[in-house]
């Protein structure tokens, strides 16, 4: 690939600029490339809280995600509001290459192709997601990115699948150094769950979703025995829709476990997840999970669905892969780790999480762009 200066020129492209995996993988590469090597600049599609931790040097510009009147009217005329803004915004930021980090994104991967500019597509979904992007559009991510990168062998294999001839494997990676609780917070935390001496907590992370399983979690809840003294907590942003609705109503109505729906913990967010005893994954379908990582750093036993990339990363010495939505051999697995916490290995689920740490992913992906 022949670059128009001694540094590689860089224009990334998010949909939302907020703290999920895959846009959390953008911010740690712009804030941790390396500069004698890559200029790079961000393109995001909404103001998202992301925006505001991004390191001075990164350029952002705006395209629209949602469309105005005169964005409307204009879209009628013939005039894509979208095309026209990733235009302006190439001719200002002239790269070499763009970045792209979701199937979703299909419209930046056309302009691409027209403006003739190298484009990496960088994958973190599976099936649940490609059902939400036509089939022509897929086609276009598959076909017209000059290279795909999969989170996971899981989501590898199907970009393969699909037609594509260069696929490339980057594990998702984490700021390990990030994730610093305070142990006075976690205290004060698990006092005000009310988790007493023998008490276990199991914690998830993620958006309230189907794909997540946000609503599994009465089932799960259902199938502990009354006397388990076991507490669940969702830790993220709940969401203004049906499903949370309903299965909210659903979690005031148990009585045999206690369950703790928190919202998003930006601020302490390490502290709230150190303040349980386990974590369980309860997607339905995960490319990878990067909370994982985080989890195991932490020290944490995990219980998950083998729901796709969580078996590249969980060994049985760090947790339990139990078959897709096998509600009750899940609660079985949670209850066997309650039992034997003591003997859980905390040196060796941290010396696996080092292996996810953003110094070996940064590394790897500049080998990646470096043989692009």
């Amino acid at each position: 690939m022949n670059v128009s200066s001694t540094r590689r020129k860089i224009l990334f492209f998010t949909p939302y600029a907020t703290r999920t995996g895959s846009e959390m993988l953008i911010y740690y590469m712009l804030k941790y490339l390396d500069r004698s090597k890559f200029e790079a600049g961000l393109v995001a599609f909404a103001h998202g809280e992301l925006l505001n931790d991004l390191p001075p040097d990164i350029p952002v510009f705006f395209a629209p995600g949602k469309f105005s009147i005169k964005d409307k009217i204009a879209f009628h005329l013939g005039f894509h509001p979208t095309h026209r803004a990733i235009k302006k915004i190439s001719q200002t930021f002239k790269a070499d290459l763009w970045y792209v980090n979701t199937v979703m994104l299909t419209d930046v991967v056309k302009m691409a192709k027209e403006l003739q500019i190298p484009v990496i597509s960088h994958i973190h979904e599976l099936s649940a997601m490609f059902s939400q992007v036509s089939s022509t559009d897929f086609e276009t991510v598959i076909k017209d990115s000059s290279m795909l990168i999969g989170c996971s062998d899981t989501v590898c294999k199907c970009l393969a699948e699909s037609g594509s001839k260069k696929v490339k494997r980057l594990y998702p990676f984490v700021d390990l150094n990030e994730i610093k609780p305070d142990p006075e917070k976690v205290k004060q935390i698990r006092k005000e769950w009310g988790v007493g001496p023998d008490d276990f907590v199991w914690i998830m992370s993620g958006t309230t979703s189907d794909r997540k399983g946000f609503d599994l979690l009465p089932d799960i809840a259902l199938q502990i025995p009354p006397n388990a003294k076991i507490h669940l907590v969702w830790v993220g942003n709940l969401g203004n829709d049906g499903l949370v609705y309903w299965t909210r109503k659903r979690c005031e109505q148990i009585t045999n476990v206690k369950i703790h729906l928190i919202g998003a913990k930006k601020e302490d967010y390490a502290s709230y997840l150190d303040a349980a005893d386990g974590f369980m994954l309860t997607s339905r379908q995960e490319p990878f999970g990067m909370v994982l990582v985080e989890a195991a750093w932490l020290g944490k036993p995990i219980v998950s669905f083998a729901s796709g990339g969580p078996a590249e990363f969980i060994t049985p010495e760090l947790g339990t892969i139990v078959p897709n939505l096998d509600i009750n051999l899940f609660v079985r697995s949670m209850l066997d780790w309650n039992k034997k916490l003591s003997t859980f290995d905390k040196e060796k689920s941290r010396k696996k999480a080092l292996e996810f740490n953003v110094e070996n992913g940064i590394a790897e992906w500049q080998r990646i762009i470096d043989e692009f």
